[in-house]
């Protein structure tokens, strides 16, 4: 019996400890997150603890954020959350401090597979380096006033900060209530700092302590024009103003720019204010236009030494005359023409906006004057005659015509036969009808005789041309080469080359010309050329330049000149050749003189006079001759051998060409017409035995 009741009741003590075991394993948060404040865009963070129970299962912590203290909300991986939260399922959460989190509440939930506990909120303050902006009745862009003996009470929206000043002399500060009362005119500086985990924030403003104002004239010019702009100023300046026109006549803007819009009077009103009173100025103001300058009328020409009057349509203005030689005008507008051309009459008015004019063009007139230009013109040529005063017609008498005819308009006299006529010049104009008239003459032009003369001169030296006809002008084409004297025509020689001297005469009725060409010669530069070495019994040829001078040998028994001819070009002498035949061994001097008017010149050419034929060419005793040498084509061919045979003879010329090929006999004289230029030839004979070479010169 006992038993069975102690069974049950052990039952039922077991049942309680279980109960008991089961809740202790509930997860039990043991430090609650704290109150925390920070400065904006700083990291802080929240913390709990959580008790170790015996309890297996793990504990997972969820953060939850709320803005009233009842409504919350989990925190997730979300994007948005990880921008600003980190470690949201951690035993700490890490905020990265924003103003918009100002205030929020945030606290944890543990929770295992017993139950959960839920922290206690903690509250992020986030604080920002901000001072506000100090604000009050008088206080408008930073700049505040207060009058002497009066007090303004500032504010700043910002709580908790401190405020201070600079000018104790200016006025008082109570740091308390703000409050700001003037003691003197002058300037303040008002700072309001906030302290906060950010640091330290300022804000100020000016405060002016103001006294009480007088009107102040305005000062700037009175007038201006419509579209034009002046300047207006006033010496009360601190503290509020505006510029007010009385009327549409004026605008003015805020800074005292005057712009004229209409004509007409103005009166603006210059309104100041400051912390003691108000007081208020004023300026009339004439606004102007440009005047209307009218219209000029009247005559459009006036005869010199007359006059006429002009009128304006309005009055008030100036006369003015362009040019005081041709026109003046009086005060009336009376013109006097003074001398023959156009005018421009001026009417000015003028008003601070400047000067109106009106203007008209007067042409002064006068009559005929006299005729100028040449009076006398050759059979078939042409003369113009002017007269100073325009506007005429010219003419001849009609019955003249024979003797020269007359352009109406241009005064061109054109002449036809010889004789004498009468030109007239009319001019009709505001002065009458006038003429002018002139004598006028037709002739023959001069005959003029050749330049008679030397045709040539020497550099440095002087020649006198001469003409029959009397009277005359010399010139030269080139004063370079030749200049003459145009009075005496001595031509100076000054360089070499050709020039046309001219000699132009005049009588009135033409003018001829004679030309004649001058050569300016110079003492002669010569060139004398030929071989060094030649051999006894040659034929050889010396070359000289300027052609046509004479050749000679200093020792005729050592060589002789047997020939002199000239080289033409065109028909022209360009060069001079001498042959030369050698007679006895040894040395010779070749000379060559040139003479010219301007002087002679020589040349001398030593020569070495060789026993051995040149152009013959020996080979086992065979000779070549060929003569003569220089020649005029026409030359004999010897080749001297012991063999009597065939021979092939080649001509050609220095660049090569093959000019004539022969077939000659060995120990003939053979003659040959050589049909070729002027010039240098090589001569090749060929036997079975050797080849024989020469060169001639070939000199017509």
């Amino acid at each position: 019996m006992k038993k069975s009741l102690y069974l049950p009741g052990l039952l039922a003590a077991c049942f309680m400890l279980l109960s008991v075991a089961v809740k202790a394993t509930l997860p039990t948060i043991t430090t609650n997150p704290k109150n925390d404040t920070v400065c904006a865009g700083v990291h802080t963070a929240f913390f709990i603890a959580v008790n170790d129970t015996p309890d297996t299962s793990p504990i997972t912590i969820v953060w939850q954020v709320s803005t009233d203290g009842s409504t919350w909300s989990s925190l997730s991986d979300t994007t948005i959350d990880t921008v600003v939260y980190s470690g949201m399922t951690s035993d700490t959460l890490h905020v990265i401090a924003h103003n918009m989190l100002n205030g929020y509440l945030y606290r944890a939930i543990a929770t295992d597979t017993s139950g959960s506990d839920t922290s206690l909120a903690a509250m992020l303050k986030v604080d920002t380096l901000d001072a506000g902006v100090i604000t009050g009745p008088s206080v408008v862009s930073g700049l505040g006033s207060v009058c002497v003996g009066s007090t303004t009470t500032l504010a700043d929206a910002i709580s908790g900060g401190v405020w201070s000043h600079i000018n104790h002399l200016a006025d008082t500060l109570d740091p308390t209530t703000a409050n700001v009362t003037g003691l003197a005119r002058g300037f303040d500086t008002i700072k309001y700092v906030v302290t906060n985990v950010c640091g330290a924030a300022i804000t100020q403003i000016t405060m002016r302590v103001d006294t009480i104002v007088v009107a102040l004239p305005i000062t700037g010019p009175a007038t201006t024009c419509v579209g034009h702009t002046i300047d207006l100023a006033n010496e009360n300046v601190l503290g509020t103003w505006s510029w007010n026109p009385s009327n549409g006549h004026a605008g003015v803007a805020t800074d005292g720019t005057l712009t004229g819009l209409s004509y007409g009077k103005d009166t603006i009103t210059y309104a100041f204010t400051n912390a003691c009173n108000s007081v208020a100025s004023t300026i009339v103001v004439q606004v102007d236009t440009l005047l209307n300058h009218g219209v000029i009328s009247g005559d459009t020409a006036v005869c010199t030494g007359s006059w006429t009057a002009l009128s304006e349509t309005v009055g008030g203005g100036v006369w003015i005359s362009s040019n005081t030689d041709v026109a003046v005008i009086d005060g009336s507008g009376n013109v006097t023409g003074i001398s023959q051309g156009t005018v421009t009459i001026s009417y000015y008015l003028a008003n601070g906006c400047g000067a109106s004019v009106a203007t008209h063009t007067l042409h002064v007139a006068r009559g005929a004057s006299d005729i100028t230009g040449i009076d006398s013109v050759g059979i078939g040529g042409t003369r113009t005659l002017s007269d100073s005063t325009i506007g005429g017609t010219w003419s001849i008498n009609i019955s003249d015509t024979s003797i020269a005819t007359i352009n109406g308009t241009t005064g061109t006299v054109t002449g036809v036969g010889a004789g004498v006529t009468t030109v007239t010049y009319s001019v009709t104009n505001v002065c009458g009808t006038s003429m002018a008239t002139a004598t006028f003459y037709v002739g023959s032009a001069p005959y003029v005789h050749g330049i008679n003369g030397p045709g040539s001169v020497c550099i440095g030296s002087t020649i006198t041309l001469t003409d029959t006809t009397l009277g005359g002008t010399w010139s030269s084409s080139n004063d370079t080469i030749a200049s003459i004297d145009p009075v005496t025509g001595v031509v100076t020689g000054n360089i070499s080359g050709t020039v046309n001297i001219s000699y132009m005469f005049n009588n009135g009725f033409g003018t001829t010309t004679v030309v004649r060409s001058i050569f300016v010669d110079h003492k002669p530069v010569i060139s004398l050329t030929g071989p060094n070495t030649v051999a006894l019994g040659g034929n050889y040829f010396f070359r000289a330049t300027p052609p046509d001078g004479t050749f000679s040998a200093t020792s005729p028994t050592m060589g002789l000149i047997v020939s002199v001819l000239d080289s033409n070009y065109g028909g022209v002498a360009y060069v001079t050749f001498a042959s030369f035949v050698v007679v006895n061994a040894g040395r010779d001097t070749i000379h060559y003189r040139y003479t010219n008017e301007c002087g002679t010149a020589d040349s001398i050419f030593v020569i070495s006079l060789l026993p051995v034929r040149v152009n013959t060419l020996s080979n086992d005793g065979s000779t070549l001759d060929v003569y003569p040498n220089p020649n005029n084509g026409a030359i004999t061919v010897n080749l001297t051998s012991g063999v009597t045979e065939d021979a092939v003879v080649t001509i050609t010329n220095v660049v090569g060409e093959k000019v004539k090929e022969v077939k000659i006999s060995t120990n003939t004289p053979t003659s040959l017409d050589l049909d070729q230029p002027n010039g240098i030839y090589i001569l090749t004979a060929n036997t079975s035995t050797g080849k024989y070479t020469a060169k001639i010169s070939v000199a017509k």
